[in-house]
């Protein structure tokens, strides 16, 4: 483990201030590791820290123990960095990014149509299908919110759409959302710029305990690690919003249906590598992916939120679920 920048005590200090509430291990340490520095007995520290969240009290009790020895950051469980997780908090920036952007464009169709009203879903710690849900008159239109931030340089030749006018949609989360909630809308803000302008800003925004905690959640793991994640990413995107707001594009939402997506796997296999054609050791294997053209599958979502200002959600429900009649095959053999 490299040497850190910081104290052990600040370390602990960082995390019971700025994600303090969350219920990641590491914090319940945290909270129990200050009350032994503070000189409470080891029985006053394990409860601290038991109650704080830590699974059972004798391994609360085991912590304080070996803290007195070992110290607290020892005692955490190294993050594995491979691939993806490489860097896991600053992947999660533009997501949440995004989606705040689109927290105020539902404020403002709220403002035009009172009657209309929106729940965060986000805030169910759940990671379901859905980040916001639209409500009004006892119906729900979930809206999920995607950042396409990587261009598909390789469109063209493998899903035969222009690498500018092509966004992915997962398949598996397509087919998901068309059983669990069929009025599924996803809301794409394509910015291929958002990642090395979050990457440049965050440094000059976060004060020293955000940096650590960052850090700490970069380079450690543990039960309930993920909310933890979560609630450092809402609260500092929410705390720092003035300076996000002057580096990002305010860049168009496109719309399309989970149903809409599913029906163009269908229609056009051609749009998902390894199915249409064979994936491996294309460039497209990560993922089995729905690319969608924005020029020509999806609505903007300004068309969508002006149909709702004048007819409410149930225009756009009726608009999802629009059926046709059509002769397919149906083979007896």
């Amino acid at each position: 483990m490299p040497t850190t920048p910081y104290s052990e005590m600040e370390a602990a200090q960082a995390l019971t201030k700025v994600i303090g509430s969350s219920s990641w291990i590491a914090v319940a340490f945290a909270h129990g590791y200050l009350a032994m520095l503070k000189g409470m007995s080891d029985e006053e520290a394990a409860r601290i820290t038991y109650s704080a969240g830590a699974p059972s009290f004798r391994g609360s009790r085991e912590f304080i123990q070996q803290s007195r020895t070992l110290g607290f950051l020892k005692q955490l469980t190294p993050r594995e960095k491979i691939g993806s997780a490489e860097n896991p908090i600053t992947k999660l920036f533009p997501a949440t990014v995004t989606e705040q952007r689109f927290l105020e464009l539902l404020d403002d169709l709220h403002d035009d149509r009172p009657s209309l009203d929106y729940v965060d879903d986000r805030e169910s710690g759940q990671h379901t299908l859905t980040d916001f849900i639209l409500l009004e008159n006892g119906l729900e239109l979930p809206v999920n919110i995607k950042n396409a931030g990587t261009r598909f340089e390789r469109a063209q030749e493998l899903v035969h759409l222009a690498p500018d006018d092509c966004i992915p949609i997962p398949a598996y989360k397509a087919y998901a959302a068309i059983e669990k909630v069929p009025n599924l809308l996803y809301a794409v803000s394509i910015d291929y710029n958002l990642v090395s302008n979050l990457n440049t800003l965050l440094p000059k925004i976060l004060n020293q305990e955000e940096t650590i905690v960052w850090e700490l959640l970069s380079s450690y793991t543990g039960s309930r690690v993920r909310k933890a994640e979560d609630e450092f990413i809402f609260n500092t995107v929410r705390r720092h919003w003035s300076s996000f707001k002057q580096i990002i594009q305010n860049n168009p939402f496109h719309v399309i249906s989970a149903r809409k997506a599913i029906r163009i796997l269908q229609d056009k296999p051609q749009r998902t590598p390894g199915l249409g054609l064979r994936a491996w050791g294309t460039g497209a294997s990560a993922e089995v992916n729905v690319h969608i053209s924005v020029q020509e599958d999806t609505t903007p979502w300004s068309v969508v939120s002006e149909r709702i200002k004048e007819k409410g959600i149930i225009d756009i429900i009726g608009a999802v679920n629009r059926k046709r009649m059509a002769e397919i095959y149906d083979p007896e053999i």
